[in-house]
This record gives C-alpha cells, sequence and structure tokens, in this order.
C-alpha cells in the first residue's frame, strides 16, 4: 500500500500535468478552429466544450490510475511509474483531443464550401 505522501505527490504532479495540457490544448485549439469558422465566439464555445471534456476524462484517469495496485518496492519508484502510465494516458487523450478538433474543423470547412456553392449557383442562375 502506497504512503500518503507519495499519493498526494502523484495527485498533484498528475493534476497539474493534466490542467498545463488541457491549458495547450485551450489555447491552440481556439486558434485552431478560428481559422475556419465566421463566428470567432462560436468556435471559442466549441473548444471550451471539448476542453472540459478533456479535463473530466484526464482527471478521471488520474483518479483511476492513482488506486491501481502498483507497487515497485519503493515510493519514489512507484510514483514514477504511475507518472509514466499517466502520461502514456495523457498522450492518448491528447491526440484524441486534437483528432475530434480536427473533425470539428474538417466539418466547418465543408459547410462553408457548401454555402459558396450554394451562393455561386443563385449567382450564376440571377444572371
Amino acid at each position: 500500500m502506497p504512503d500518503a505522501s507519495s499519493f498526494m505527490v502523484f495527485l498533484v504532479v498528475g493534476a497539474a500535468l493534466v490542467v498545463a495540457d488541457g491549458q495547450l490544448i485551450r489555447r491552440s485549439g481556439t486558434t485552431y478552429l478560428q481559422s475556419t469558422a465566421r463566428d470567432s465566439a462560436a468556435a471559442d464555445s466549441v473548444n471550451r466544450l471539448v476542453v472540459v471534456v478533456f479535463h473530466l476524462a484526464a482527471l478521471g484517469l488520474l483518479a483511476l490510475i492513482s488506486v491501481v495496485p502498483m507497487d515497485l518496492g519503493s515510493a519514489p519508484e512507484t510514483v514514477v511509474a504511475r507518472l509514466g502510465v499517466l502520461l502514456l494516458v495523457l498522450a492518448v487523450a491528447h491526440g484524441v483531443t486534437i483528432w475530434t478538433l480536427g473533425r470539428i474543423r474538417t466539418r466547418q470547412q465543408s459547410r462553408m464550401l457548401q454555402e459558396e456553392v450554394v451562393r455561386a449557383q443563385e449567382g450564376s442562375t440571377d444572371r
């Protein structure tokens, strides 16, 4: 059973990693979505929702990893191993989040292209 101090170290460092990664996604995601959105406030709102889901999922995984039995002999080794698992899980969560933002952006681009085609067709029929 891990001692309370190593447990707390893992939770604090893990939560800091989750928040830092979430903030990187937040800043980059807004810029990424705004490049194809007509309404920057809407792009920011969508990005916020995606980031909230990232934070909730990643913090939930942090909680689960913290209670999985893992004893490597000493507290520092166990904390490092748990952080390694957390970093791998965060990498997957980050990738899924970026993939999700990419899908949202692709849909925005498709919608804009469809609207341009419709406007062009309407303009050609007016002549």
